[in-house]
């Protein structure tokens, strides 16, 4: 009778990534088994990114990973939740991106990143195989920008992922307290969930 786990390598593992099976009981993988090991969890980041094209990647083997299954992020026009992804992103930097996308500026390669926002180049490193640098060659047709603390119902209602009742609540809640001061405030105060978010 084989010994071990009845489990096959995918099985036990998808077991553990949905919390059904504790991660600190697995056993250490035999080096003669690296390759296969590796194989099963490119395949469970492709299960998981099906699931969930806005996956979170929390570190740098993950971007590898997502990097060979083909993920790619456009620095001159991936949209916020696009650059929420990256392990250390800040909303400062993605506001800043997000700007320089609007007034139609062209970022080439890493080092004008750093150049242009300040990134440490440990992090652009990190984040250097998802990230391409595609050329418009004009302004891209990005939305005008809603201030949520000043606009109107029928301003608010053109916001992706704010429905009659959320821009009802949205007012509401600015008469009641006051500025947003952050987009986590806001999303504390009217409780969205991240899917609008990221719309947003």
């Amino acid at each position: 009778m084989a010994k071990g786990h009845w489990l096959d390598p995918l099985a036990r593992r998808l077991l553990q990534a949905t919390g059904h099976l504790p991660r600190h009981q697995v056993a250490a993988t035999a080096s003669g088994q690296d390759g296969h090991g590796e194989a099963v969890e490119l395949e469970l980041l492709s299960l998981k990114l099906h699931q969930n094209p806005w996956l979170p990647l929390p570190d740098g083997t993950s971007v590898q990973r997502a990097a060979r299954l083909g993920v790619q992020l456009d620095v001159n026009c991936a949209p916020a939740s696009q650059w929420r992804r990256l392990p250390g992103m800040r909303w400062q930097w993605i506001h800043q991106l997000l700007e320089l996308q609007r007034q139609g500026t062209h970022i080439g390669d890493v080092s004008e990143m750093e150049q242009r926002l300040g990134i440490s180049p440990t992090l652009l490193k990190l984040w250097q195989p998802v990230l391409v640098f595609h050329s418009r060659g004009y302004p891209p047709c990005l939305p005008p920008l809603v201030d949520v603390n000043g606009a109107d119902g029928r301003q608010l209602s053109g916001l992706p992922g704010l429905d009659v009742d959320r821009v009802a609540l949205l007012l509401r809640e600015r008469q009641r307290g006051g500025r947003f001061c952050s987009l986590v405030d806001l999303q504390n105060r009217l409780q969205l969930p991240d899917p609008v978010m990221a719309a947003l």
